[in-house]
């Protein structure tokens, strides 16, 4: 018999890079990035719960399972659910994700393989498979217990250590999240304009051209700031240094993070440099 399968959104991050809770956040309509990701996973799995901190004290209006640890991340927030239904799968998805929509959850719970240990998608940007959007078998469990008594905290870690059903994204922007201030504001453009496809003419300098190996590249991106096209850039370069530390240019002129782009743009990106 397949085990049913419960819904759990992800609250009990920090938001540090965000600077506010991120699960407030409203990006699109009157729904909070919270509200809307409830909904989604109502429709989808026989009950829904949400994941909040162990420290958290806020009174919620739905049904909330608290970590049993502090600090262990979104394999907290799992742990917390097996033990509450240890009968019960469990879709799992991040609060901050205002792409995601109800038919991409619906494939997800269509593709299942209650056989593995889990179901899961692919990046779009490495190929690697997303723990943030994924279905975990109670069969999962013993080995949670095992990741995290040996000190792991890692999500994606965890996924790959498992036996997997891994699928290609139907929508491939469905899993782009919002981490920083730069990030909302992508997504909100991205949502009230759409996106198209445009040139860009990117230039590395300094230790960028040693992570990427080339001095510049001509790529395509639907990205519509800046910033959105970093997000692309260190997903699939791998970049050394976070979006803080980098400064950029557009056409020759220093531009904030939040500059939209145009087709046939030229950014240039500036690390730190000794010396200043």
């Amino acid at each position: 018999m397949t085990p049913p399968l419960h819904g759990l959104l992800l609250a009990g991050g920090k938001s540090r890079r965000m600077g506010s809770d991120k699960a407030e956040l409203v990006v699109d309509g009157e729904l909070s990035l919270r509200d809307r990701g409830l909904q989604l996973l109502d429709v989808v799995t026989a009950e829904t719960h949400l994941s909040i901190a162990q420290d958290d004290q806020r009174s919620y209006q739905s049904d909330t399972i608290r970590d049993l640890r502090p600090d262990a991340g979104p394999l907290a927030g799992l742990e917390a659910a097996f033990q509450q239904a240890p009968g019960a799968a469990w879709l799992v998805t991040a609060c901050d994700l205002p792409f995601l929509t109800g038919s991409v959850l619906q494939f997800l719970r269509e593709a299942r393989d209650p056989d593995r240990e889990a179901t899961c998608f692919t990046s779009r940007f490495d190929g690697r498979p997303e723990p943030l959007c994924a279905i975990y078998e109670p069969s999962a469990a013993t080995a949670l217990t095992r990741a995290l008594a040996g000190e792991m905290r890692c999500a994606r870690k965890f996924l790959y250590s498992l036996h997997r059903r891994e699928l290609d994204l139907p929508d491939k922007s469905a899993l782009d999240n919002c981490n920083r201030p730069e990030d909302l504001e992508e997504a909100r453009l991205t949502l009230r304009n759409g996106r198209t496809t445009k040139t860009i003419m990117v230039e590395y300098c300094g230790i960028l051209r040693e992570d990427t190996g080339t001095a510049a590249e001509e790529l395509e991106t639907t990205a519509v700031t800046a910033a959105g096209l970093w997000e692309e850039l260190r997903m699939s370069r791998n970049l050394s240094l976070g979006l803080e530390a980098v400064r950029i240019a557009i056409n020759d002129e220093f531009q904030p993070w939040s500059h939209p782009l145009a087709h046939q743009d030229k950014l240039t990106l500036f690390p730190p440099f000794a010396g200043g």
